[in-house]
Parts: C-alpha cells; structure tokens; sequence
C-alpha cells in the first residue's frame, strides 16, 4: 500500500483514533479507580473510627482503656502504614504499636466524618479523620479524641496494582479493537476491491461495461462510469466513423487524379504523369492505413471476446509454405496446443499475415516462427534469413508508412498497419535483428491463458 491508499489512510486514522480512546480510557480509569480505592481505602478508615469509638473508655483511675485493640496487622507493625491514636485536651494517650515513638498532630476544628491529611511518621502524609466522642463518668461527662489515619503511598500502591491487574484485559480489548479495524477494511472496502477488478474486466475487454451489485453509496459512481464508457464508446464511434469517411470521400478523387495521369503518359507528358501517380500511390497508401487505423480501433474498443490464436498461427504458416514452396523457402512453427488472446480474430489474422508476408517477400531459404506466452503476455516472433533490417533504420519507418525498401512491389504500409493494430489492443511491435542474419520481427499482446 502506497501513501495515497485509501486503506492505508483509513488505517492510520482507526488506529490513531484508537489510540487515542485508549489514553483516554487510560486516564478516566486512572481517575475513577484511584478515587474507587480512595474511598475503599476511607472505608477501612471509617470502620476502624467506629470500632475504636465503641471500645474505648475512661477507668476507674481516669486513665485511657481500650476493650479490643484494632485486629489489622497494619496496627502492630512499626510504622506499618496504618495508624491510630486517642487523648484528651491534647495529649496523647493510647496510640497503635505502628506509631511506635512518635504521635501524630491533632486538627482541632474537624467535622464528623471529614477526611484530611495528617503529617506521618518519617515525614509521610497521612490521609485519615479525627472525630471527637464523649464519655460519661462518675465525675462527669469528658471529650475524648481519636484519629484514625492511613500512608497515602498504600493508597497508591492499591491503585497501581489495580490498574496492572487491569493491563491484560485492556491489551485483549486493544486487540479486539485491531481486530475490529482489520475486519472493518476488509469488508468495508471490498466493494472498492470489486469495482477495481470489474474496471480491469472492461480495460482487458472481457466485458463492455461494469458489472455486479454494489452498495448504494458507490452505484452512483458505476453508474456514472459506465455512462462515460457509453459515451467514450459513441465519441470513438463517431470519430473513427468520420475518418473512414473522409477516406472513403478521397478514393474517387485519387481514382481521377490516376487517370489524369494515364493521359498525361499519352500524351507524351510521362515526366508529370509518373510524379503524380507516385503522389496518388502515396496518399491511396495513407487512405488505406487511416481506414486500417478506424477500423483497428473500433474493433479494440468493442471487443469483448477472446481467440485461440494457435489455430490460426499454424493455418497461416502453411498458406505461406504452399505460396513459397517453388522458391524453395521454408518455414517453421513453433507454438503450444493452445493460446487465448482478448482479440479479433480478423485483427490477429490480419498481423500474423502481414508480418508472415512480410518476411516471405525478404527471406533467403529460412523463416522460423515462435509463439511463446509468459508473465501475461504472449509473444509472436517471426525471423527471416534475409538482408534484415539496417541498423540506421528504425521503427519511425513503420510509424510513418514508409518502406524499408523502395525496390520490392507493395505501398509498404503492410507493418504500418501491424503496429496501429498491435498498438489498439496494448500491444508493442519491436524489431531485431535476428539469429538467422536477417530481421526478427516480435509482436507482444496481452495473454489470458490457454482453452
């Protein structure tokens, strides 16, 4: 996939946008579970305020009794991390083990309830809440403050194994979601996919138009493509109808020019009557190779069919074998069973012909002929044992109908026409010289497999 692929940017996008979900999720998950075990962590917090509330108590020598010391281990650990302490104005009196030496500072002005940092051992903040219970005694009633607190840092350690416990679950979700995005493009784009490949049926000519069923968002499109290929259709008809006309429309005047000639010859005027019969020689050639070029072209352009050309091949070379056979000549065929070009058979006729005559009116003793498919073409060679092609000719002789040679009978529009053909139907005409010392000839055409 290049830079300008629509997969590909729909890729980047889902992924970015995916991406972005994630962090995203990431921080509202960060926020919600960190205030969730907050708030679990509080709990724990509040319980123990209740607890230590409903067992504490005055003695009978005004001093600070605990019934039932907090069970969290926390408790009795040296700077545990969990801490508790209770006194009156001021003073501390009982404190968990956890506290060990030290004691905590009272807020005084506190609510029921509300939770506030504590300044902790070894310079750690507390998070915890500090409430106010009073105790009735045979002297009378008395306050007595308690302060419940818990290290922060616990409280970040429970939401990062929160969120690393939740890392597996996110990474299948991140890969359910790739997965989503793979299938998404799949088949999303595969109508794109089928319109492409209904596109290359109508440029290799297997079908006039484009085909299938698709969704509503893109019929509009096929709809619109198959009436400009109606339309080019028409435009090329038109077209290639118009020059077969203004050919046509020259004959009769070159067939008047031609007698005008013969009368010049009569009378005496030779010098004059051979220019002018060489020039309508000339233009009778171009006449014919522009009606060769219209019909060429219209036959490419509406043809939806294919052609054995293996069969025809073979049919041809024997015709020229027969022609040639008192001259001696030889020619050879080497071709497999089997050959399916999208052509005209009369178009492949009409190459083959060509070239093959072509190189029946050059050749010495030997002309070999090859057809050889391969990488999706299939290649017509056509070798000769005569003077061959000199190397300052090249193929701008057949691109404008000139002959290779003025001494040999013909307008030499014959390979002319073979490349305007070759050239309709995405083929290329190359020339070589060849291994028997002559010219080699070498059609290539699109190929589309064997019958």
């Amino acid at each position: 996939m290049t830079a300008r692929s629509l997969r590909l940017r729909l890729t980047y996008w889902a992924l970015a946008a995916v991406l972005i979900a994630f962090a995203l999720a990431a921080i509202g998950m960060e926020f919600i579970v960190g205030r969730t075990v907050q708030r679990v962590a509080l709990f724990d917090v509040e319980d123990q305020m209740r607890n230590l509330a409903g067992t504490i108590d005055i003695g009978p020598d005004d001093q600070l009794v605990i019934a039932d010391e907090p069970k969290d281990p926390r408790f009795n650990q040296p700077y545990g991390g969990f801490y508790w302490q209770a006194g009156r104005k001021g003073q501390v009196e009982l404190r968990s083990q956890s506290l060990w030496d030290q004691q905590l500072a009272w807020k005084p002005g506190l609510g029921k309830g509300e939770k506030v940092e504590f300044a902790g051992p070894n310079a750690i903040t507390l998070l915890g809440e500090q409430e106010t219970v009073i105790i009735n005694t045979p002297s009378g009633e008395q306050k007595v403050d308690i302060l419940v607190a818990l290290e922060e840092t616990q409280i970040e350690e429970a939401r990062t194994e929160f969120l690393y416990a939740m890392a597996p679950s996110l990474a299948v979700l991140a890969l359910a979601l790739m997965g989503a995005v793979w299938m998404f493009l799949r088949f999303g784009l595969a109508p794109l996919d089928q319109l492409r490949t209904a596109l290359g049926a109508v440029h290799d000519r297997q079908a006039r138009l484009i085909e299938g069923d698709y969704p509503s968002e893109i019929q509009p499109l096929v709809d619109d493509l198959n009436a400009l290929i109606v339309k080019r259709d028409s435009q090329l008809t038109s077209a290639r109808a118009r020059a077969g006309d203004l050919a046509h429309g020259l004959k009769t005047p070159l067939a008047v020019l031609d007698t005008i000639a013969r009368e010049l010859d009569r009378r005496g005027d030779q010098g004059i009557g051979d220019a002018i019969r060489a020039e309508v020689m000339r233009m009778d050639a171009h006449v014919r190779r522009t009606l060769a070029q219209a019909r060429a072209g219209l036959a490419a352009a509406r043809s939806t069919g294919e052609v054995d050309i293996a069969a025809p091949t073979r049919q041809l070379v024997s015709t020229m074998q027969r022609i040639a056979v008192q001259s001696g000549l030889v020619f050879t065929l080497t071709a497999p069973d089997s050959l399916v070009i999208p052509m005209d058979e009369a178009d492949y006729m009409e190459i083959c012909g060509n070239i093959l005559d072509n190189a029946r009116k050059w050749a010495g003793r030997q002309v070999n002929v090859s057809l050889v498919a391969g990488d999706g073409r299939v290649a017509l060679t056509v070798m000769d044992d005569g003077p061959g092609l000199p190397d300052h000719e090249t193929l701008d002789h057949v691109s404008r109908g000139r002959r290779l040679d003025e001494a040999v009978t013909g307008s030499g529009f014959g390979l002319a026409i073979v490349k305007d053909l070759v050239e309709a139907y995405d083929g290329s005409l190359d020339f070589d010289r060849s291994a028997l010392g002559g010219l080699e000839v070498r059609v290539t055409l699109p190929y589309r497999g064997s019958l």
